[in-house]
């Protein structure tokens, strides 16, 4: 007797336990949809610290996805966190973003290919061009982009990968407060007046490196023939303030007034302009080197919704938000800029045509090399 009451109390306890996990489970899932919200609130209060993140994409409970996305640091990388703000709003995701310039940027996606944790790279140097050899990035058709149709001939990638999204130039910038009349040609970085006051750039910067073709080119070399360009950097070298390697180092020089002219680009002359620094811009006669800024799907990532980012990039309002904030010029022909933006940047249709392309399969093929013997010469 007593066991068949001990049968009926165990039995009656095994439902009560069903019962209870049952009702546990149910509310877990109640929690769940509450926990996402309350994540998402977290992720966006902490969107300020490298991040741009998503509400509940049109009301959807499911967490946000994660895009990562390599920039270029300083105001640039502060512009495209604040733009890309609306994308996490639209796609309902957390986007990351990773401070690496164009040559570490290849470097990293290189190292993790198969298993990157990138899934947006960005180059302003041609890397590009080495990424799709290397099959680190995947090949783009302009038709599936919506904006692809209203981009300048110029900003599409001859290699099929994706287009460029902004524009910009290699000119010469000077303290209009130091220098009086305003250069006119490369060839004037080498006056004797200028001695001690070139900001000289490192060709392990892009800019650099476009600094030393542009010299090649004047004195009948370029991508085939860098000699040229070595032999007239070694003449100029006693007008170098220092020779340096970075965008912040170039902009202390100047604030310094260590420098008062340099080589330098478009976009960072109006960066420069907009903290204070009386810098101003001049496209030299010889002509402005362009740099094609663009954003790549890295392969093995988050292919699709890195292809969505990228479109969001060509959209019109982004690039002219862009332009305004940054000074780098949209590569969509229907964006609309002010006479005053216009100015100072390659804005429409002939502007752009003038921009040279350099060949950056010969420029990756010998930029080892160019390096080395770069080296040896600052070092002397």
């Amino acid at each position: 007797m007593i066991a068949k009451y001990a049968r009926k109390i165990v039995l009656l306890c095994v439902v009560a336990l069903l019962v209870f996990v049952a009702g546990c489970g149910g509310g877990t899932k109640s929690s769940g949809g509450n926990t996402s919200t309350d994540t998402n609130a977290q992720t966006n209060a902490g969107s300020g610290s490298g991040t741009a993140s998503g509400g509940n994409g049109g009301g959807s409970s499911s967490a946000p996805a994660k895009l990562v996305v390599s920039s270029f640091g300083g105001a640039y990388e502060e512009t495209q966190k604040e733009l890309a703000k609306q994308f996490a709003q639209e796609y309902n995701v957390e986007i990351e973003f990773v401070t690496l310039y164009s040559a570490d940027a290849l470097a990293k996606i290189r190292a993790e290919k198969g298993n990157p944790s990138i899934d947006v790279v960005q180059f302003s140097g041609g890397q590009e061009s080495i990424a799709g050899k290397e099959d680190l990035i995947v090949p783009i058709d302009l038709n599936e982009l919506s904006n692809g149709k209203d981009l300048y001939d110029a900003a599409k990638d001859p290699n099929g990968y994706a287009p460029a999204y902004a524009f910009s130039a290699l000119g010469i910038i000077y303290n209009e407060e130091k220098i009086s009349t305003p250069p006119t040609s490369w060839k004037d970085l080498w006056k004797d007046e200028y001695k001690g006051k070139v900001a000289l750039v490192d060709i392990s910067n892009s800019f650099g490196l476009q600094f030393l073709l542009a010299v090649a080119k004047m004195n009948g070399g370029g991508e085939h023939d860098i000699q040229p360009g070595l032999d007239a950097i070694r003449e100029l070298l006693p007008n170098a303030a220092a020779v340096v390697k970075s965008t912040p180092e170039v902009g202390t020089l100047f604030a310094q007034e260590e420098a008062i002219i340099a080589a330098y680009d478009t976009g960072y002359a109006f960066t420069f302009r907009q903290q204070g620094q009386p810098i101003k811009f001049v496209t030299p006669q010889e002509g402005a080197i362009g740099t094609f800024i663009n954003a790549q799907v890295v392969k093995g990532g988050n292919e699709e919704l890195a292809k969505k980012f990228v479109d969001f990039l060509l959209r019109p309002g982004i690039q002219k938000q862009f332009a305004e904030k940054n000074g780098y010029a949209p590569t969509n022909r229907t964006v609309e800029l002010s006479e005053e933006l216009q100015a100072v940047m390659p804005y429409g249709e002939e502007a752009v045509g003038r921009l040279i392309r350099l060949n950056n399969d010969l420029v990756n093929e010998n930029k080892a090399a160019w390096t080395e013997e770069w080296n040896k010469l600052i070092s002397q």
